[in-house]
């Protein structure tokens, strides 16, 4: 927590103009200017200190700083800073949770502790349990204080990343409207790119887009009370957010896939593509594309190529930001009613519906009710043509034939029916639209106060609850499409209307092209699923903080006594997930799983903590200050092991100028609700098996996958062939909760040193080193493991003896990890998870009038820079640790740059008038290393390498009138697009968080974003 005690020390707080600043570094301008500072609370620690020290170190992003980024979402704020890593935001939709969450460190979003004023901020949604930052509006915001690293500690669960803080405005008089519009901008016209998308026929984006425009309002309202003793503080805020689709950008107008000769536009099969399985010659038959022009007789197959004429474009229709509209309001309210005892209470409400849209819906290749992976069609069948009967029911190379020229295969068909995997797309119905629904409410009362003798208390009750809603709209139903493609030839009748069956089924005329469908038969066929949910949690704490000064407890080369706190808290979370049936039973083609209800579940802690701070030498040569500080808490947990959190630092200022800070973290976080109750479920994961087409030109491979299929009794007829290539790059995987989880621990080392020259007024500088390791870290094995170790040129006896179990026995009857195959990726407690690097920042504010530019006004500069030296991944002990420093890709997802900065240059002018440029730059990367046992990079060569970007912020802020600002500016000035990435073959930019052959979430999407805001105070 950042609570500062006056006005007056909040002035000197914010005394950088640069705006984003360190902790430490604004205790040192503080102290440089021999200005007094309160006592604080600052992140990480519950004991308030004069001035803002920290053993670990914390940086501080003032409100400041959000109206020169000129962004909405708090989200796009934190990734800017080098120790966040992209998660959810509004550019994700394939897969989107609606959320938009936080990660530190790479750590991932649940080892991700997030705080409002120093408490919890709930988790938001019954499927993926973690705090969901669009409940935080960003015009209410004071400042926001990152420290990383473990803080379990302090905070309790969740924090092994580290803590994101958010201090909100209170203590606020009068009325404040601020108002902001943002639209962006992008010239597309890459010729390289429209290029590709003329070869594949597909229509190229626009030159000179405009679009996806946000606005954001927000009101607050505050006043004191008539004694001065209390004010309450009220908002309302209103956001909306406006679609882009992919067809508006040039580097996501196809979805692209990467071969040895470049980039492609790809487009799905899954268009009008029949696959003919001929089970007694023990495979596919034939390949086909329908050509119908929509009236019934047209039809006719053709071979199918592989043509990009034959292909879908569905990157085209996918979501890059996605439509969303948000309402917040709350309160902030707090009374004295004597110095012992003082009342406060808060109250905060959001409400966000958020649209992701990807292309429509269908009959999917390798789905189907017929033996997992396809459908039957009878072959009197009238609305197929006379030419279409013949390929799919004439008589097959291998197969047996009947009087009537129908196959039976071996038996294990039904005589008069063709077996069939169809990839026929719903054109005719619309886009998938999954119609996301978050309302939240958090409240807190409490009271606090000062008991005398040093000593203070803090006792509060908190609930927190989200209500998930979610629709997801225009997909076909599996069961109704399998009932449709059984007509009578005597009345055209669906059999199973005239059997009684499903008296509703209306026959499906996909065998004259694109248009032949009747309404009634696409009403029919849709379908829709529903799920709802909610998560809550309830919190009960007290702290007791003093000091010890009364007692004597003081060293003898201090004037500081000891401080210490001491408290405790009661935690409790549940959840609970509804689905329909639909979703239940896997009835929509275009989910690639079931999705199973989770009932009622939960956990309850009960803990006890204290910290202690003791200032062991002061004002002695060579030792200004010297503290020592430490926290202990014990976790009691009703569904794991009771666990124990601790840290200790040391903080030496040795002279004026320099002070060193160091400290050891060892933090807790016990497995989720999701991570031990979710019921096992088969779902997409992104990925490919090296038993496909990758065996081909690999000897290796190819002997362990035939030695493996041959071991579980599978036909090795298509090893090295396209049908066991995951479609889209997306295989089938078993997800589900483990309630043998144990709880994961972390040990954060973290040691660094401030510099606040007196030789330099107004410069300071940080350097700190931090070493964080998760311990049994909860996660799944990587795809890429398991098929390596498996399949790969490195696997031996000890990896297969590992890994083969949990893929090859549950491959379907063709060898497919799709298509009722998958791969056992169920939670585990795997070996480790660690990180390690450096963290810069800088700081420098001067007069211009000090070098000889008088009038001029100040110059102000802010620089924030980490470099990472490795983000290691190890699954078990008999794997190389994964290593992701560098790197992206299919194993380590979104790009980890080795160096990431961010600088601000902000010029304040005698003219009412602020100018600042920031600077962020995104170091290079490389593809990982590893693919199943094969080098990434020789897959897709053209996407080895990602070179480093620079973007280019420019803003000003200008005061109109008193009490009434202007800002415009424009992110992203000179429109630098992302880079173009396979989102096809491994896939190396796979959703949730890769989107549109790319990251938006890490490199800008949507060109320049121009915005103008105003903030009226009154």
């Amino acid at each position: 927590m950042f609570q500062i005690q006056s006005k007056s020390s909040l002035k000197t707080a914010l005394l950088l103009g640069a705006a984003t600043a360190s902790a430490m570094s604004l205790a040192s301008v503080a102290r440089a200017q021999e200005q007094s500072v309160e006592t604080v609370v600052v992140t990480g620690s519950r004991i308030p200190q004069v001035g803002l020290y920290s053993s670990s170190p914390v940086t501080a992003v003032s409100n400041q700083e959000i109206k020169y980024e000129g962004t909405t979402n708090v989200e796009t704020l934190l990734n800017n800073l080098p120790g966040v890593f992209a998660d959810f935001t509004e550019t994700a939709s394939n897969g989107a949770t609606g959320q938009a969450t936080v990660d530190l460190r790479g750590l991932g979003s649940a080892r991700t502790l997030v705080l409002v004023d120093g408490t919890r901020l709930m988790p938001s949604d019954p499927a993926n349990p973690v705090a969901d930052l669009n409940q935080v509006p960003a015009a209410l915001v004071d400042h926001v204080e990152v420290q990383t690293g473990g803080a379990s500690a302090v905070y309790g669960s969740d924090a092994l990343g580290g803590v994101v803080n958010f201090i909100m405005r209170k203590d606020f008089e009068g009325v404040e409207v601020d108002a902001q519009y943002s639209v962006n901008n992008a010239s597309n016209g890459d010729s390289y790119l429209d290029n590709l998308n003329k070869v594949a026929g597909f229509t190229p984006a626009p030159t000179d887009w405009w679009g996806g425009a946000t606005t954001d309002s927000t009101l607050i309202v505050g006043t004191n009370t008539a004694d001065g003793k209390g004010n309450i503080t009220a908002y309302v805020g209103y956001r909306n957010i406006q679609a882009v689709l992919e067809a508006n950008r040039d580097f996501s107008a196809c979805s692209i896939t990467t071969t040895s000769t470049g980039h492609h536009c790809a487009g799905s099969s899954n268009y009008n593509r029949w696959i003919s399985i001929d089970n007694a010659s023990g495979g596919q038959s034939f390949d086909f594309f329908e050509t119908g022009n929509g009236t019934p007789g047209s039809g006719t197959f053709v071979p199918y190529t592989g043509a990009t004429s034959q292909k879908f474009n569905y990157g085209a229709l996918n979501y890059l930001q996605r439509p969303d509209t948000r309402y917040t309001g709350g309160f902030f309210a707090h009374y004295t009613i004597n110095p012992a005892v003082e009342v406060y209470s808060d109250f905060m409400f959001s409400d966000d519906h958020t649209l992701a849209q990807i292309a429509p819906s269908g009959a999917f290749l390798g789905t189907g009710v017929a033996y997992g992976f396809g459908d039957l069609v009878n072959c009197t069948n009238p609305l197929m043509t006379a030419q279409e009967n013949q390929m799919l029911c004439g008589l097959l190379p291998g197969d047996t034939q009947n009087g009537q020229g129908v196959w039976q295969g071996e038996g294990n068909l039904i005589p008069g029916q063709s077996l069939l995997e169809i990839g026929r797309r719903d054109v005719e119905g619309g886009n998938r639209v999954d119609d996301l629904r978050h309302t939240a409410y958090r409240m807190k009362v409490g009271l606090r106060g000062d008991i005398g003798h040093g000593w203070t208390y803090d006792i509060y009750g908190q609930y927190g609850t989200t209500i998930y809603a979610e629709n997801y709209r225009n997909e076909w139903s599996v069961r109704r499409v399998a009932n449709a493609l059984q007509v009578d030839p005597a009345t055209g009748e669906c059999m199973a209307a005239l059997s009684g069956q499903d008296t509703t089924c209306v026959p499906l005329d996909i065998f004259n092209g694109f248009g032949s469908p009747s309404a009634d038969a696409l009403n029919y066929v849709k379908a829709q699923g529903f799920k709802s949910g909610n998560t809550e949690e309830r919190v009960v704490s007290g702290a007791l903080t003093g000091d010890l000064g009364e007692w004597g407890v003081q060293s003898p080369w201090s004037k500081s006594p000891v401080q210490v706190s001491i408290g405790a808290e009661f935690r409790s979370e549940f959840l609970e997930l509804q689905t329909s049936r639909d979703f239940q039973i896997n009835d929509l083609y275009g989910q690639g799983g079931a999705t199973l209800p989770v009932p009622k579940s939960g956990f309850d802690v009960e803990e006890g903590f204290g910290e202690v701070r003791v200032p062991l030498v002061q004002d002695a040569p060579l030792a200004k200050d010297i503290t020592f500080n430490a926290g202990y808490r014990y976790s009691t947990y009703s569904s794991s092991d009771s666990v124990s959190s601790y840290k200790y630092g040391v903080d030496w200022q040795i002279i004026d100028d320099f002070r060193f800070r160091g400290s050891e973290q060892h933090a807790t976080r016990a497995p989720n609700v999701l991570e031990s109750f979710t019921p096992a479920n088969v779902a997409l994961i992104g990925g490919q098996d090296p038993c496909g087409s990758q065996a081909a030109g690999d000897p290796t491979i190819f002997a362990n996958c035939t030695a493996e299929f041959n071991k579980y009794g599978i036909s090795t007829a298509h090893i090295g062939t396209t049908t066991l290539d995951c479609i889209s790059a997306q295989c089938n995987a078993q997800f589900g909760g483990n309630i043998a989880l144990t709880p994961e621990s972390s040990d954060t080392w973290s040691f660094g040193g401030v510099l606040t020259p007196t030789f330099i007024p107004g410069f300071t500088a940080t350097v700190d080193y931090f070493d964080i390791t998760v311990h049994h870290f909860i996660g799944i094995t990587p795809f890429n493991d398991i098929m390596g170790g498996c399949y790969g040129d490195n696997a031996n006896a000890t990896t297969q003896a590992l890994y083969c179990g949990l893929v090859t026995p549950h491959r379907n009857a063709l060898g497919q990890v799709f298509g009722g195959g998958f791969v056992d990726e169920r939670e585990n407690n795997l070996v480790s998870l660690k990180t390690r690097g450096i963290d810069f920042e800088g700081n420098y504010n001067t007069d211009l009038a000090d070098w000889g530019m008088n009038d001029s006004g100040s110059l102000s500069v802010n620089f924030i820079g980490t470099w990472v030296d490795t983000l290691a991944t190890l699954a078990s002990d008999l794997d190389k640790p994964l290593e992701c420093a560098g790197h992206y890709g299919p194993n380590c997802g979104t790009p980890t740059p080795t160096w990431r900065h961010k600088m601000r240059v902000t010029w304040t002018t005698p003219w009412d008038l602020a100018l600042s440029l920031d600077w962020r730059h995104i170091g290079s990367v490389d593809i990982d290393t590893d693919c199943g046992g094969v080098d990434c990079g020789l897959l897709v060569p053209a996407d080895a390498h990602i070179a480093a970007f620079d973007y280019f912020d420019l803003t000003a802020n200008y005061t109109l009138h008193t009490g009434i600002e202007l800002r415009v500016g424009v992110d992203n000035l000179f429109d630098k697009s992302p880079p173009v990435l396979d989102s096809n073959t491994l896939p190396v930019s796979g959703p949730p968080f890769g989107n549109g052959n790319t990251f938006p979430g890490v490199y800008d999407s949507l060109g320049r974003t121009i915005f103008i805001g105003v903030t009226a105070k009154y």
